[in-house]
């Protein structure tokens, strides 16, 4: 099953400090609930777990993380994720473009386009589920990572 999410928001700091946090895993990825990133394994590559609930069934990803792209004169990051059910019943992919701009208020819009493929028994709880699942989700990442953005500018 194969689902795209589109998603944006803005956050009021710099271009500067937005960028240093999306692109180190250990200041964004905690950020996204369920994830943590376990170790680096070669150049912007990494090994981690992703955990999700989708209605009453939960699954546990044993994933590999790439930033596949890191353009920082155009503002551009791309993430690619592929996981496999520690199950073994399914597996996830994804692959995310990150696109900053300039808010209209000051600060940083970040415009992004996921693409998901699902397989396995999560797969048949349909696009409409997913869909919803990842919308929180992503709701939850927009928090927190302007709470964390907030803190560092804070400390800064």
């Amino acid at each position: 099953m194969k689902t795209q999410l589109e998603k944006s928001f803005e956050v009021p700091q710099n271009t500067e400090l937005v960028w240093e946090h999306l692109i180190d895993p250990s200041k964004v990825m905690d950020c996204v609930p369920g994830v943590t990133v376990e170790e680096k394994v070669g150049e912007n590559h990494y090994k981690g777990k992703v955990g999700m609930k989708f209605g009453p069934m939960g699954v546990q990803y044993d994933a590999d993380i790439l930033y596949k792209e890191i353009d920082k004169e155009n503002r551009k990051i791309i993430i690619a994720g592929d996981g496999v059910d520690s199950k073994g019943t399914g597996n996830a992919e994804m692959v995310m473009t990150i696109n900053l701009s300039d808010a209209e208020d000051g600060g940083v819009k970040l415009d992004s386009v996921m693409d998901v493929t699902i397989n396995g028994k999560i797969a048949q709880f349909g696009s409409r589920l997913i869909t919803t699942v990842s919308n929180q989700l992503f709701k939850q990442f927009a928090s927190n990572f302007s709470k964390k953005l907030a803190e560092a500018e804070a400390t800064a």
